[in-house]
């Protein structure tokens, strides 16, 4: 009898086990083996390799179209950034405040005062720079101008590869991998293998396409919250073309590839560290409708002969099922996440840019950092030490800070690498972060990005020693 009653609750437990595969894991059907789904499947796939990660000519097809687009409007940001914020800003305040049933009401559902007032921040600012009227602090070329530039890049970036992502997402390339890799992600980072595009697409495109791509997938109940967080944090990686440039702000081109190599291998070896530790231990593993994750479906799985002919009909499955239709109706959401990014990127880029270029905060803040980094035996640990934490505010700033300055090579490499770990930067992707639907609390970032700095001060040192010796 109690045989028989184990034998019962086995069974009922993969009955569980089995709907809430079906109901958030990849869907494999082998009726959907035919060649025209096949011929979807690798049309679309090898069009999103290719527009997201294989170089024709100096870049990427997703990044030089960000370019030339970036191009053509750049003249006309301060405009299209006014009237952008400006609407976000009268759609807040009709949904919150005039008519709490509509369309606005629905868009600005999650948004709290402070976002109102972030919101406002951005319409004042882009007001004043565009009649260039105002105190002139605001108006310094680096501080308010600047933040609506970096507003206008955000808008571009966003969009373009925001939409161009549905070639990674919507048509089984990105169950492919994941079912491919998800052995190898759950065993180091207690991650599905599908985190394995979201680092490749930061990398190539911009932190925020990244937390773009986790976000989707995350309303689509491919992710956790718990698991959104992770990658969110983690793998949301700066871009080629900023490593590029950071490396430009310290006049060493020469550093760009043991730059980002180093920054990679850091990265990977931080994120299953910071994964398992507050706040991102504490986050709950349930998917957005309030479904929980079962300890079974945590569970690395195991390599075997099946596993690339199950990758390959979990793909195969999602681009019979994927319609052509998407790439037209998804822009509604492509500009929805994006709009709030550009007004939280002007509000807070602002504030952050007026307090690393005009106040002495990010210095003494810095001054604690200074015996840690003696501790690693980082040289110029005085100098560079306001540049360790300065990249919460802006990933560029602290290659700014030590532009020009008689330093060693060693301590110009570790500024650079470790303000490209830190991931958090709140003129990109910690308002992307924000906007998410995964719900941040802004503490929450600034914990995540000071555990993320004195995780890789030691690691950073090492190879910092090891190719640029003092």
């Amino acid at each position: 009898m109690a045989e028989n009653n184990l034998n019962m609750q086995e069974t009922e437990q993969q009955r569980v086990e089995r709907e809430l595969k079906e109901k958030v894991g990849a869907k494999m059907d082998r009726s959907a083996l035919t060649a025209p789904n096949i011929i979807k499947f690798l049309v679309f796939a090898i069009a999103g390799i290719v527009i997201f990660f294989v170089n024709i000519g100096e870049s990427v097809p997703m990044v030089a179209l960000v370019t030339l687009v970036k191009d053509f409007l750049k003249p006309h940001f301060d405009i299209i950034i006014t009237i952008i914020c400006g609407l976000i800003f009268a759609g807040y305040v009709i949904g919150k405040f005039i008519k709490k049933d509509g369309f606005c009401a629905r868009f600005f559902a999650k948004d709290g005062p402070v976002n109102g007032v972030l919101y406002l921040i951005a319409i004042v600012v882009c007001l004043l720079c565009l009649f260039n009227a105002g105190p002139a602090v605001l108006l310094d070329p680096m501080i308010g101008p600047e933040a609506v530039y970096l507003g206008g890049s955000c808008l571009v970036t966003c969009a373009v590869a925001g939409w161009l992502v549905n070639f990674l997402t919507e048509y089984g390339l990105i169950e492919f991998l994941g079912v491919l890799i998800s052995p190898l992600m759950r065993r180091l980072y207690k991650l599905p293998g599908e985190s394995a595009i979201d680092a490749m697409s930061s990398f190539v495109a911009a932190p925020a396409v990244g937390v773009f791509i986790t976000n989707k997938l995350y309303n689509e109940k491919v992710y956790t919250k718990k698991e959104a967080s992770c990658i969110m944090t983690n793998f949301s990686v700066v871009s080629l073309g900023l490593f590029a440039l950071i490396c430009s702000n310290v006049d060493r081109a020469g550093m760009y590839g043991n730059v980002v190599l180093v920054s990679l291998i850091c990265a990977f070896i931080m994120a299953a560290i910071v994964i398992r530790i507050w706040p991102l231990s504490r986050k709950a593993d349930t998917y957005i409708d309030g479904t929980v994750q079962s300890p079974e479906m945590r569970k690395p799985g195991k390599y075997s002969a099946k596993t690339f002919s199950d990758a390959w009909l979990a793909g195969v499955t999602k681009a019979r099922d994927g319609k052509v239709s998407v790439l037209y109706t998804c822009l509604g959401d492509v500009l929805g996440f994006t709009l709030k990014i550009v007004a939280f990127v002007v509000s807070v880029g602002t504030i952050v840019l007026w307090l690393g270029y005009e106040t002495p905060v990010f210095e003494w803040l810095g001054m604690p950092m200074i015996p840690i980094l003696s501790l690693f035996q980082v040289p110029d640990a005085a100098v560079i030490a306001p540049s360790t934490l300065v990249g919460i505010s802006e990933v560029l700033l602290p290659s700014m800070l030590i532009a020009g300055k008689e330093i060693s090579e060693c301590a110009i490499f570790f500024v650079c690498v470790l303000s490209t770990v830190q991931i958090i930067f709140f003129d990109e992707s910690a308002n992307a972060m924000l906007a998410s639907d995964v719900e941040w609390k802004a503490w929450e970032l600034v914990c995540i990005f000071l555990i993320r700095t004195i995780i890789a001060i030691p690691f950073v040192s090492i190879f910092a020693h090891i190719l640029y010796p003092v």
